[in-house]
């Protein structure tokens, strides 16, 4: 994952695009993106670990230490979060302040996002919707069930519409069990600084050099990960096809229980973990088709 404001090839390579092009490309990758850098299995047995979750000030702590050549699993007990995605997120400061007018609206919109999500109340409903896997379940991201018809609602430059909110790219549940509850939705945009929702605090991000195969069922796996540059070679030994970037994402946590202590719209969730109560995970190019990245061995 990496800040819409990081890097110009994105900018280069994505608008050098036609529309279509450019949401074909997205069509292709987006299936993979959401569910590639953490997650856990649902699983009606309880949690080994009580510890709280992880808190902002533990991935602060975290995160500096990180950038100053230490080791974060010795700083803090964050249990394995702060080295999801290398901290790239962890330097983003969320919830900056909303003129009325703009509050009112995003309330709107993040009312109509909680019913939307709610229509699939666990993973099975999104299966029976025809919604298909993207990549395997982890920690802090969950289970993406991609909507291929959302395309075509990608956010633009203007603040989101109601049909752009009724129609996510896809629903994210936490586990990969039929009875694996909805945790929040998952959006695109088809230009490269969207209006998306009303305020200033939704961060959109995106990936780049990632190589995806298709999946049974008709879903994507991304055998090398979604936040490690794959080369072409790699790519072509795992039979897959290496796209350059995904175009603008969003993550959206509007459900009760999947508060996020980063935000509504950052990109990872902490109330997301593996079944182990942890955000531990197994090196993320080794995942192949595993349903699960997580390195407690659940599914």
């Amino acid at each position: 994952m990496r800040a819409m404001h990081d890097d110009g090839q994105l900018g280069r390579e994505f608008g050098r695009r036609s529309m279509g092009a450019r949401l074909a490309l997205v069509a292709a990758i987006v299936a993979l993106v959401g569910g590639f850098a953490l997650g856990r299995t649902f699983d009606a047995a309880p949690k080994a670990s009580t510890a709280p979750l992880v808190t902002p000030a533990q991935i602060a702590a975290a995160a500096a230490n990180a950038g100053a050549g230490g080791h974060s699993h010795g700083t803090v007990a964050d249990r394995g979060f702060a080295q999801l995605e290398n901290g790239v997120q962890h330097t983003h400061t969320f919830e900056q302040p909303v003129d009325p007018l703009s509050r009112a609206l995003l309330t709107h919109q993040l009312t109509l996002a909680r019913q939307v999500a709610e229509q699939y109340p666990t993973l099975a409903d999104a299966e029976r919707a025809g919604l298909r896997r993207a990549g395997p379940f982890s920690p802090g991201l969950g289970t993406h069930l991609i909507s291929f018809g959302s395309v075509a609602y990608s956010a633009g430059k203007s603040v989101m519409n109601d049909d752009q909110i009724r129609h996510p790219l896809a629903w994210i549940y936490d586990g990969t069990k039929p009875d694996s509850p909805i945790a929040g939705l998952f959006y695109m945009a088809s230009v490269l600084k969207p209006g998306g929702f009303a305020g200033t605090n939704d961060a959109w991000h995106y990936h780049q050099n990632i190589c995806i195969t298709r999946a049974p069922g008709g879903g994507v796996d991304a055998p090398l990960g979604a936040d490690h540059d794959a080369t072409k070679a790699q790519c072509d030994a795992v039979h897959g096809a290496l796209i350059k970037n995904t175009g603008p994402l969003l993550h959206v946590w509007v459900l009760p229980g999947y508060d996020d202590s980063q935000g509504v719209f950052a990109h990872l969730n902490p109330a997301i973990t593996c079944n182990d109560g942890t955000y531990h995970t197994v090196d993320i190019t080794k995942v192949g088709t595993r349903t699960s990245a997580c390195r407690d061995g659940t599914e």
